[in-house]
C-alpha cells in the first residue's frame, strides 16, 4: 500500500493498544479456564491475524486485521507467564521464567531479518504468511501437546472462581499493585529506549539500516543471555534486590552509551550489556511478580502483559518527544530514570512470597 512509513508503524500501535486492554480480561477468563486453553486460542488468533493480514485489500483493514490480533498476543503474553506457575513446581520456577521470557528478544533475532528476507525476495505479504502464521501453527502444535497443569489456580487452596473477584483481590494487594506500576516504568523505559537504538546507530556512526539491524540484535541477544541466567543470580539473594542492581547496571550503561561520545566497538559492548542486565531485571521481576499471588496468577500476568505493551506505546511516544529536544542523550536520560524508578519501587515496596 502506498503509506508512509509513520502510518506504517501504526500497525504495531494499533495491535500494542488492543493487547493492552483486553489483557485483563484474558486473565479474568484463566481463573475458570486454565492457561492452556487460552494459549491455544492465543495461537490461533495470531495465526489467523497473519492470514487476514496476507490478504488484506486496504491498509485499513489491515490495521484493523492487526488489531483484532491483539487479543491473541494479550493471551499469549499473559498465560505464557501464567502457565509457569501451573507446570512448574516453586523450585523450578525462576528457571521456566527464564526460558518464557526469551521468546520476545528471540523473535526479534530471528523474525525480523525474516520478515525483510521474505518482503525483499517475495512481497509484504508473504512476511505475514511466512512469519506470524507458520510460526503460530508450530506453536500449536506443541500446545496441543501439553499435558494437564500440575496444578490450576481454581484448584489451589483459597482460589475465588467468582469472575471479577481476581481484579478485585488484587487491587487490595499493595504488594502486587506496586509490582505492576512498577513493571510499567520499567518497560516504558526499556522500550523507550530500544526503539531508537537502530536509529542511533544509524545517524551517530552513519551506518546504512543493514548494518544496524545485526548491532540491534546483539542488543536482543544479551537480553535473552540476561534471561537465561537470571535464575542463578538471583538464587540466594533477595529478588527486589537484584531487580534494583539490574537497574542501577541498566541506567548507568545507558547514560554512558548514549550521552559520552564512543567508538561503535564500545557502544556495541555498553548496549549489548545493557540488553543483558535487562534480561536479568525482566525474568527476575517476572518470577517476584508470580510469587505475587498463588490464586490468581492468570489475572496477575495478564496485567503484566497489559503493562508491558503499554510500556512499548508511551516509551516510543515518550522517546520520540524527547530526541527533537535533546537527541539520544536524553533519551537515554529518561530510559534511565524509568528504571531506576521501577527498580527502586520493586526493591523497597514489593514482597517477596515464596511458594
Amino acid at each position: 500500500f502506498d503509506v508512509s512509513v509513520s502510518a506504517a508503524a501504526q500497525l504495531r500501535t494499533a495491535s500494542a493498544l488492543v493487547s493492552a486492554i483486553l489483557a485483563p480480561f484474558v486473565g479474568i477468563a484463566s481463573e475458570r479456564l486454565g492457561s492452556r486453553p487460552l494459549i491455544i486460542g492465543g495461537l490461533v488468533g495470531v495465526g489467523l491475524a497473519g492470514l487476514g493480514s496476507a490478504l488484506a485489500p486496504t491498509f485499513g483493514v489491515l490495521v484493523a486485521v492487526q488489531a483484532a490480533g491483539g487479543l491473541g498476543i494479550a493471551a499469549l503474553l499473559s498465560m505464557g507467564f501464567a502457565a509457569v506457575g501451573e507446570y512448574f513446581p516453586p523450585e523450578r520456577r525462576a528457571w521456566a521464567i527464564g526460558m518464557v521470557t526469551i521468546g520476545q528478544p528471540l523473535a526479534w533475532v530471528v523474525g525480523l531479518p525474516l520478515i525483510g528476507f521474505l518482503a525483499d525476495t517475495f512481497s509484504w505479504r508473504a512476511s505475514f504468511l511466512g512469519v506470524p502464521m507458520a510460526f503460530s501453527l508450530i506453536g500449536l502444535a506443541f500446545a496441543l501437546r501439553l499435558p494437564a497443569p500440575r496444578s490450576t489456580t481454581a484448584r489451589e487452596p483459597g482460589a475465588r472462581r467468582a469472575q471479577g473477584g481476581s481484579l478485585k483481590s488484587l487491587i487490595r494487594d499493595h504488594s502486587a499493585v506496586l509490582w505492576v506500576i512498577a513493571e510499567l516504568s520499567a518497560y516504558t523505559g526499556w522500550a523507550g529506549t530500544l526503539t531508537f537504538l537502530g536509529a542511533f546507530y544509524i545517524s551517530h556512526y552513519g551506518l546504512s539500516a543493514g548494518l544496524a539491524s545485526p548491532l540491534l540484535s546483539l542488543t536482543a541477544l544479551g537480553f535473552v543471555g540476561g534471561s537465561l541466567i537470571a535464575h542463578r543470580i538471583s538464587q540466594g539473594r533477595r529478588m527486589p534486590v537484584v531487580v534494583l542492581a539490574a537497574a542501577v547496571l541498566s541506567a548507568t550503561l545507558l547514560l554512558v552509551a548514549l550521552g559520552r561520545p564512543l567508538t561503535l566497538p564500545l557502544a556495541v559492548v555498553l548496549l549489548t550489556a545493557f540488553g543483558l542486565s535487562q534480561g536479568v531485571r525482566g525474568a527476575t521481576s517476572s518470577s517476584l511478580g508470580l510469587q505475587q499471588s498463588r490464586t490468581h496468577r492468570g489475572t496477575l500476568m495478564a496485567l503484566r502483559a497489559a503493562v508491558v505493551q503499554l510500556g512499548y506505546v508511551i516509551g516510543a511516544i515518550g522517546g520520540a518527544l524527547l530526541l527533537p529536544i535533546g537527541g539520544y542523550a536524553l533519551v537515554g536520560v529518561g530510559g534511565a530514570v524509568l528504571l531506576l524508578v521501577g527498580g527502586t519501587m520493586t526493591a523497597l515496596w514489593v514482597e517477596e512470597r515464596p511458594g
